[in-house]
This record gives structure tokens, C-alpha cells and sequence, in this order.
């Protein structure tokens, strides 16, 4: 599903992935380590095709992105999700309207996009809050709109950026449960944390990056 093969990326010609080589299975859920710029953000981005390796390959489902077209990156972002840290939520628009986001701009119809909505708002137990404004939500519930905006289209993959990162712990193991609660589902869920407590005492696969290499 997602495989580095001696992956290199460079700014200003400062090495941040040095050699990286890994494969995640269809379905698996699996999360990155490593402390602050070991390269956690910067790998997840390449998967995304928002950053380009300067050297090695990287495959993605059938996709090969060292010679990825302009012209394919929206169905990639189709079959590859994300979800930041910082929300990136619309703080004046409504829940509904935040989650519906990407259906309208893959130009679904309006009764489609309502029934996928509240779909994905009861999976997070959030259908109650449809009408709200972002801005007046939790930090654990505006999260918990992202992840729900992330899987509204269906995607194969989904990628998580230090997604506990703002949240105290309760909120933080309700987004965790969240992510196995769709990796169930058949969906690859790869979540970058600086965070042990998240997982461990699991049986997920860790990839501990230091110095922008895969560590043992």
C-alpha cells in the first residue's frame, strides 16, 4: 500500500530523510516516532505528494510519485487523506458544512452530500453538533470534525500529523480509538506522534525516526 524504497529529501541541501526504506500493508495501522525534526512531518507529506523525495521511490497504492503528474494529484488526494494537528478547520462555517467540504468540491449532489454527512458525524458522535459553528466546539471535537471530514470521501489512506498533539489525554485516547475505530473499516491509517503513551502496550507496528533515519 505505502512503500519507501531508500528515500532521500534535502532543504538547502540539509539531509531530512536520509535512506528511508519501509512498506505499510493495506489495512494496517501504524504510527511514527521520533522526537521534534526527526522528519515525521516531512515523510507524511511525501506520502500526501505535497513534498517531492529528491532521491528513491515511493509508491502509494498504483501510484508511483517520482513521476507523478500534476494532473493525477487529485485522485490521489482522493485515495489519500489528512489530518493536521491544528484542525485546519473553517472556524466560520458550520459542522456540516466543514465536513462537506471536499464533497462539494468533488462536485457531489446536495442529497448525496447530506446523507454522507451525517453518516460520518454519527460515526464520531457528533451528529447533535451538525449546526454549530467550528469555532464554538472543543479542541477535541473540532478534531474529531477533521477526521470526519477526512473520511467523508471514502479514502484508502489516511494520514494523521501529531493529531493528539493540542488535547489532554482523555480527548487524546478518544482520537486514537477513533483511528482504529475506521482502521477496522479496511482503511490504512498512519499517524506520526512524538507521543509513546499512544502506543504503548499495542501490538501496532512502531517506525521510530531519529535523525532522519528508521532506527531499530
Amino acid at each position: 500500500m505505502i512503500t519507501f524504497s531508500g528515500v532521500y529529501k534535502y532543504y538547502n541541501e540539509i539531509p531530512v530523510l536520509q535512506g528511508i526504506s519501509f512498506h505499510i500493508d493495506k489495512g494496517e495501522l501504524a504510527f511514527i516516532t521520533g522526537p521534534s525534526g526527526a522528519g515525521k512531518t516531512t515523510l507524511l507529506k511525501l506520502i500526501f505528494g505535497s513534498e517531492v523525495a529528491d532521491e528513491g521511490e515511493i509508491k502509494v497504492g498504483d501510484f508511483e510519485l517520482s513521476r507523478i503528474k500534476n494532473s493525477e494529484i487529485p485522485r490521489l488526494r482522493r485515495f489519500v487523506t489528512f489530518v493536521f494537528q491544528d484542525f485546519r478547520l473553517r472556524q466560520d462555517l458550520t459542522v456540516f458544512d466543514n465536513v462537506a467540504l471536499p464533497l462539494r468540491i468533488l462536485g457531489e449532489k446536495e442529497k448525496e452530500i447530506k446523507l454522507k454527512v451525517m453518516d460520518v458525524l454519527r460515526d464520531v458522535a457528533l451528529r447533535h453538533k451538525v449546526d454549530s459553528l467550528v469555532r464554538t466546539l472543543s479542541g477535541g471535537e473540532q478534531q474529531k470534525i477533521a477526521i470526519a471530514r477526512a473520511v467523508v470521501t471514502n479514502p484508502q489512506i489516511i494520514l494523521a500529523d501529531e493529531p493528539t498533539g493540542n488535547l489532554d489525554p482523555e480527548a487524546s485516547q478518544e482520537i486514537i480509538n477513533l483511528f482504529k475505530k475506521i482502521n477496522t473499516r479496511g482503511c490504512t491509517v498512519l499517524i506520526a506522534t512524538h507521543d509513546p503513551t499512544l502506543f504503548q502496550s499495542s501490538s501496532y507496528r512502531v517506525l521510530k525516526l531519529k535523525d532522519g533515519k528508521i532506527s531499530q
